[in-house]
């Protein structure tokens, strides 16, 4: 019977036992989380606390050093006062004397302890400081041109602007209204490689200046995907009817993203326009923008000026007083003008940017010019030469025959 009740007592007694085992795990985590948040309060304040108090006993025993120099000073000058010294003011010299060297010797050996201490605190104070940089999200507007976004144009509707595409991407203050992606399709897409993974937080659409009313053909209705694979077959809805209203007087309008959205981190979408303004043929879009975050700020592109005729203030003058040239032998890609900051120097050069610049070409051509009328005017030099040489010939042979 004794063993049958313990067994019976051991069988009901597991709920009891499971019980204890989750109060014992909820008063671990609870000092695990006591000992983090200790530990965490030590590396913040106990640095500057362990700092101040061995400069605290620097300075008490600095304090203390002087009171018994100056005593000693004293009992010195005492001392070469009197003519005889007894015993005890003598042992008293020596005892002063004997703790002003201790004293030297301890403030020599918290100096040497807080310039070994020192460094490891403010290394400390260094790797606490850049932990939660590398861990912060960044938003930005990860369909910039300058920051590496392009347009897929294997995925997209085709355009007006040949090769210009991405113009519809960089990422300027006023767009200008002849530099526009225009398509003549139904319901055009436009497909944009980002600059970044990211997670999508908004969506915005910008057309050039315009007052009061809308221009036709800008638009109007607009759904946005996330792309799922490179060819953007599978995709995931995050805008649907994005209105660029004619009502608003602001240029940008901005769609957000809704935040229960399963979509983390995307690289590529695709804007589908619905309906344009006037319910014209052809859709026109100046700028489009797609913000997020990211862990990851990538780098603005930057290309360094070489030539001096390559500068913002030649690029300025040439453009205004000899366009030949500035069209054909300058470099004026978008990527070269915002990367030097030629756009407050020379906003017109800006409005006018070209994504692809065939400068090197004509460069390449005017040099092989310059090269072959070089050579052929030495031939033609050496041809002459040839010819007043022989025609001397004959003249110094004709006067020795006659």
């Amino acid at each position: 019977m004794v063993l049958k009740n313990a067994d019976s007592e051991s069988a009901y007694g597991s709920e009891t036992v499971s019980i204890s085992g989750q109060t014992l795990k909820k008063g671990t985590f609870s000092i695990r989380e006591t000992t983090k948040s200790r530990e965490k309060w030590f590396r913040t304040h106990g640095q500057m606390i362990g700092i101040g108090m061995i400069g605290f006993m620097q300075i008490i025993l600095l304090i203390n050093s002087h009171r018994i120099s100056s005593n000693v000073e004293e009992t010195r000058q005492t001392f070469d006062k009197l003519p005889k010294m007894d015993s005890r003011t003598n042992t008293e010299f020596q005892k002063a004397d004997s703790i002003e060297k201790e004293n030297e010797k301890m403030i020599e050996k918290l100096n040497e302890a807080l310039k070994e201490v020192k460094p490891i605190l403010m290394d400390q104070e260094s790797k606490n400081e850049e932990t939660p940089t590398k861990n912060s999200l960044h938003t930005f507007n990860a369909a910039s041109y300058m920051y590496g976004a392009s347009v897929d144009t294997s995925y997209s509707s085709s355009s007006d602007l040949s090769g210009e595409s991405d113009l519809v991407l960089l990422d300027r203050p006023n767009p200008p209204a002849n530099r526009a992606w225009c398509s003549d399709e139904n319901e055009p897409v436009l497909t944009v490689n980002l600059a970044n993974y990211i997670k999508p937080t908004a969506v915005s659409y910008q057309h050039f200046k315009w007052n009061r009313t809308v221009p036709d053909g800008s638009p109007r209705l607009f759904n946005v995907f996330a792309c799922l694979d490179f060819s953007c077959e599978k995709t995931e809805l995050l805008i649907s009817n994005c209105e660029y209203k004619s009502s608003s007087q602001i240029q940008e309008q901005i769609c957000q993203i809704p935040s229960n959205t399963k979509t983390k981190s995307i690289g590529k979408v695709q804007l589908r326009f619905l309906k344009n303004h006037g319910n014209v043929k052809k859709t026109c879009v100046s700028l489009v923008r797609v913000y997020g975050e990211s862990t990851d700020l990538p780098k603005i592109k930057s290309v360094p000026i070489r030539e001096f005729y390559n500068t913002c203030s030649y690029l300025r003058t040439s453009y205004h007083n000899y366009p030949f040239i500035y069209d054909k032998l300058h470099r004026k890609t978008c990527e070269h003008l915002f990367s030097n900051s030629c756009c407050s120097v020379c906003p017109e050069c800006c409005d006018e940017c070209y994504i692809e610049d065939y400068t090197d070409f004509y460069q390449f051509v005017v040099m092989l010019g310059a090269i072959l009328a070089f050579v052929s005017f030495a031939f033609l030099l050496a041809f002459l030469c040839v010819f007043a040489m022989n025609g001397c010939k004959l003249k110094g042979l004709r006067r020795n025959g006659g």
